[in-house]
Order: C-alpha cells, then sequence, then structure tokens
C-alpha cells in the first residue's frame, strides 16, 4: 500500500513536467502597458501591432526631450527596389512633411526640427535581426561617419526593408510589435533610436513610425510620459 501510495504522486509529477513542456513558452513582460524586455533585459516602449490606441499618458517625472530631430536611416537592400523606395518620402521627415500626427508632442511644447539628411544602408540583411544587431548597426555607422554624431535633440528612425524580419526579446515584428523605440549609450554617447519593420500597408507603416518617433521624445529614457 506505501508503494502505491507513492507511485501516484510521482505520476502526478511526471505528467506536470511533461505538460510544462508542450505548453507555448509565454514572453516575460515588464507591468506597464505596451512595453517589453529588450535582448540584454532593459525595458523598450513599443506601438501595438495593431495600432491600438494607447491609454492617456501620465507623467513619471524622468526626462522628456525639448526639441527632437529625425534623422532616418533606411536599412537593407530591400529599399533598392524603386516601387519600395518612392515610400521614403513620406517617412523621413515625419515632422516636416505634415502626414504625421505629432499633436502630443506639440501640446507638451517639444519642438519638432526638420529632419536631418537620410542614410540609405543597403546591405543584405539576410538573418534575423534583433535590438543588439541594431545597436551594433548604429555603432558601427557612427565610427564610420556614416551617420551624424547625435545631439541632446537626435532620435535615429531605423527604417527595415521589405523581408528584413526582426525579433526584440523573444517577440516578433508584425506579431507582438509594429515599432518601438530605445536607448543605448556607446562611444558617441547616449544614442536614441526607433525601430520601425516594414508594413505593406503604407498608412499602417507611417502610423507605426509616426507614434514610436512622438514617444521616444516624450520617454527617452523610460520615466518620461508613458
Amino acid at each position: 500500500m506505501k508503494k502505491l501510495l507513492l507511485v501516484v504522486p510521482f505520476a502526478m509529477f511526471l505528467m506536470q513536467v511533461v505538460a510544462a513542456q508542450q505548453a507555448p513558452l509565454s514572453v516575460d513582460r515588464p507591468a506597464e502597458p505596451n512595453m517589453l524586455f529588450d535582448d540584454d533585459g532593459g525595458k523598450v516602449q513599443i506601438v501595438p501591432a495593431d495600432l491600438a490606441p494607447a491609454a492617456p499618458k501620465t507623467f513619471h517625472g524622468g526626462a522628456v526631450m525639448s526639441s527632437v530631430q529625425q534623422v532616418s536611416i533606411f536599412l537593407g537592400s530591400g529599399w533598392g527596389d524603386a516601387q519600395v523606395r518612392g515610400r521614403q518620402r513620406g517617412l523621413s521627415d515625419m515632422a516636416g512633411s505634415g502626414t504625421a500626427d505629432l499633436s502630443e508632442v506639440r501640446s507638451r511644447k517639444i519642438k519638432t526640427m526638420r529632419a536631418a539628411p537620410q542614410v540609405d544602408d543597403f546591405s543584405d540583411l539576410s538573418k534575423t535581426l534583433n535590438d543588439l544587431d541594431i545597436q551594433r548597426r548604429l555603432d558601427q555607422m557612427l565610427k564610420s561617419n556614416a551617420i551624424p554624431v547625435p545631439n541632446a535633440s537626435t532620435v535615429f528612425v531605423v527604417f527595415l526593408a521589405p523581408g528584413t524580419t526582426l525579433s526584440l526579446g523573444g517577440t516578433k515584428a508584425g506579431v507582438d510589435f509594429a515599432a518601438y523605440h530605445n536607448v543605448v549609450h556607446l562611444d558617441a554617447g547616449e544614442v536614441r533610436y526607433v525601430v520601425v519593420p516594414f508594413h505593406a500597408d503604407a498608412q499602417k507603416h507611417a502610423t507605426a513610425a509616426a507614434r514610436a518617433f512622438a514617444e521616444a521624445a516624450l520617454n527617452p529614457t523610460g520615466q518620461g510620459w508613458f
């Protein structure tokens, strides 16, 4: 009888282990809405994949940019296609084009400056990129003077070409997020950047980019408006 009592709990334990192994892995997320953990464990603010409206923002006492200037980087060989490249015009200067909704930025008295000249990098990006790859690419481009040294107003906006796949801390672009912004400290100083995966729908593509750009200005280091 004692042997039977021991076997039953052990069998139940084995069933729990098998069930846990078969269950889909869940992504560990911060408590704040529209936040994910990046590839080295930091919090990143995302634009949700369905572009659901964000709740009204509250101020958390941290830094907010006083002015913001877009520096666009069109990254990936897919931007070499003439039809796709035509989309760059509306994306490369969101503040100046008037097509992006940056009203929330202006309502917080953040000056929107005219964009710096865009940078094209038509490298062949065949593997799945993650956020650390983006940071390394920015570091390389800064060291080679391909992009300007950032100042207090700079936000680099990395537009990924069609066919380029991206993950962020185990989540997938287009499934878990439509864009995001982050900050990294490199030899060039504090680098604020937005990453925008390609979207077949031009309007949704522009909306995701504008929202991430605005949130980079409102919440540059994670304790501003969100």
